[in-house]
């Protein structure tokens, strides 16, 4: 990202966010945070996205009834909200056809998504504004028995430290524009107030050390949490793409990819497919501990078949050349759709080189997507 974008990017912010000085977001937009190009969708793949987000939606269901039994294990309550700020990430295969790669329950880049719309002038694929994105969070109030004008925590373990750390500051700030008071907290400073809390915090099942006080009072019912555990159980452990593949009940979604359970595969097997596979852990997210099979080093291998691991079949990401700074230039992406319940909010595509959506390639960063 050229200091030009970045600039006219953080004026476009000033301008919405007033409250928030030009040194802040200065210091808190990357580089390559935002593209310059966007990726182009047939209107065929975005009525499949809308689909399979509605047979996962689906699947979530099934779990609810099927899998209630390895939850109640977990020691945890199962609250009557949703999670706000989802997102299913796909590839798009060569056939144009989706792959998931994998669920995530708190996903960033959504607040920001819309004003990364609103910076190109770009109509968002799906109807979804930023009162859209507010009558999400106050519906999950409403589930969770508050006002809609009850205060907000924001948390996260060190907040001020985490990459996106300006997207909680453009929530606190959308919350306060629209009544209500939003506080940024670090999970080791959790209380009774605020009782709700957008939870960007990624021990999804509150099983640290660091994270005993939050589980004790979400257990108790003292504090709601959005993006919440029982969510996170039923659609972003890995260990559901297992369970997913493995039952018959209902119809399973195209874009679900085969996957071994390394707790049951057979191991030499594997290594002798390894390089058609991607191995990640079950309670994990984005690229923490996923290694490429093609890759991957026997000692490694061992210590991921002993572990809590999966293999999945690996999904390649498409391609798109676009000209920077002159230069005919290739990019990988994958595509972030946000969504609530089993609605599709948003996509927003990732462009990158490399192993992973890195936010470090000169030309890549989050892009919106045009449908065409």
């Amino acid at each position: 990202m050229g200091m030009s974008l970045k600039s006219s990017f953080i004026q476009h912010l000033i301008k919405k966010y007033p409250d928030i000085s030009a040194e802040v977001f200065d210091a808190l937009v990357a580089e390559q945070l935002i593209s310059p190009f966007q990726v182009t969708l047939s209107p065929e793949v975005l009525k499949n996205i809308q689909h399979q987000i509605t047979q996962y939606w689906s699947l979530r269901d099934w779990g609810t009834s099927h899998l209630a039994e390895k939850y109640i294990s977990l020691d945890l309550r199962k609250p009557k909200n949703f999670s706000a700020c989802m997102s299913y990430d796909f590839h798009l295969n060569a056939d144009n056809q989706l792959e998931l790669i994998e669920i995530n329950t708190n996903a960033a880049f959504l607040a920001l998504g819309l004003e990364l719309y609103d910076f190109y002038n770009i109509q968002n694929a799906v109807p979804f504004m930023e009162k859209d994105l507010l009558d999400m969070f106050m519906n999950e109030l409403q589930l969770c028995g508050y006002a809609s004008t009850e205060n907000i925590g924001i948390v996260d373990s060190k907040p001020a430290e985490q990459r996106l750390y300006l997207e909680f500051l453009i929530y606190q700030q959308m919350f306060k524009r629209h009544g209500t008071a939003a506080t940024i907290i670090d999970v080791a400073d959790v209380t009774t107030s605020p009782q709700f809390l957008y939870n960007r915090y990624t021990d999804f099942y509150l099983q640290d050390e660091a994270s005993k006080h939050l589980r004790s009072l979400f257990n108790s019912s003292q504090v709601n949490l959005s993006p919440q555990p029982w969510d996170y159980f039923l659609l972003a452990d890995k260990q559901r793409l297992i369970d997913w593949n493995l039952q018959s009940d209902i119809e399973k979604p195209s874009s679900l990819l085969p996957v071994h359970d390394l707790a049951l595969a057979n191991k030499e097997e594997i290594w002798k497919d390894r390089k058609n596979l991607f191995f990640k852990p079950k309670n994990s997210f984005g690229s923490k501990q996923a290694y490429r099979g093609a890759s991957i080093s026997k000692s490694t291998f061992e210590t991921v078949f002993a572990d809590n691991f999966i293999a999945q079949q690996m999904s390649h990401p498409s391609e798109i050349e676009m000209v920077y700074d002159g230069i005919p230039t290739k990019y990988k992406f994958d595509l972030r759709c946000y969504a609530y319940q089993d609605k599709l909010q948003m996509i927003i595509a990732r462009l990158y080189q490399g192993q992973t959506t890195n936010l470090r390639t000169a030309g890549g960063g989050f892009a919106c997507v045009i449908i065409g």
